[in-house]
């Protein structure tokens, strides 16, 4: 299975939240933590912005990330937040010592991916809930030029995510109870590609269904939009994913 190397996309990462809507996934988020004023975890926190959207809140959360420039970066951006480095399947918290534990368009890169969710359900405390986003590539509703013009990375996908049903089925078999998907973000897209090239949108950085292709991989794909813009100079680059959030509670 490929794996995106975080250190060498660190710098570009935040990017995205400039250049996208995520509103839904924050309403999702804001939901999730209710009154919650302590015991707080992000696993797979990179540069720190769902972090610093709680902290705005007054929320206090801590932060945990295996890629050592992910870290630097959240430590640029913060003020007082807790950053350990550490895997998502060797969480160094003491059973029962935490009320939720989220993770943002992440569990997709974990090793493990029943691994976090076994050390999730050690380290909440009773009635305390974990929350997965992601993409679920195969539920088969998505569109993405990505998938169009970069030959493999759907399948790619569909290798790295699990299904929705999936992280459901692992929760149950970890202890979590009222197991539960909603989609929480459509993200629509609509950009000339002329457009696109001159903003930098189409770059291994932007998004890791990119970063994980090889050199070759992603100058084959760079060509084929280039062929398909001789053809028809008016091309554009369209999208439409589904975001979705799973939850578990422990019982």
């Amino acid at each position: 299975m490929r794996h995106t190397n975080y250190d060498d996309i660190a710098a570009e990462y935040d990017r995205r939240y400039d250049e996208e809507d995520y509103t839904g996934i924050e309403r999702a988020l804001v939901d999730f933590i209710g009154n919650q004023g302590a015991g707080i975890l992000e696993v797979g926190c990179g540069t720190g912005h769902w972090l610093r959207t709680l902290q705005a809140r007054r929320i206090r959360a801590i932060g945990a990330d295996l890629s050592r420039q992910m870290l630097l970066g959240a430590r640029t951006k913060t003020w007082g937040i807790p950053l350990i480095r550490a895997r998502a399947e060797a969480l160094p918290f003491s059973s029962s010592t935490l009320d939720r534990i989220f993770s943002i368009n992440a569990h997709h890169h974990f090793s493990d991916k029943l691994q976090f969710i076994r050390e999730a359900r050690r380290v909440l405390r009773p009635s305390g809930s974990v929350m997965a986003i992601a993409l679920d590539p195969h539920s088969g509703t998505d569109r993405w030029w990505v998938y169009d013009y970069f030959e493999g990375t759907r399948e790619i996908d569909m290798q790295r995510y699990p299904s929705c049903a999936q992280i459901r089925a692992w929760m149950g078999e970890a202890g979590f109870v009222h197991a539960r998907t909603c989609e929480v973000q459509h993200i629509p897209g609509d950009i000339c590609a002329l457009e696109a090239f001159e903003k930098g949108m189409i770059s291994r950085s932007r998004t890791s269904q990119l970063a994980v292709l090889t050199e070759t991989e992603f100058a084959a794909g760079m060509e084929r939009i280039r062929v398909a813009l001789k053809r028809t100079r008016s091309l554009r680059l369209s999208a439409d994913l589904r975001v979705y959030a799973t939850y578990g509670s422990v019982p």
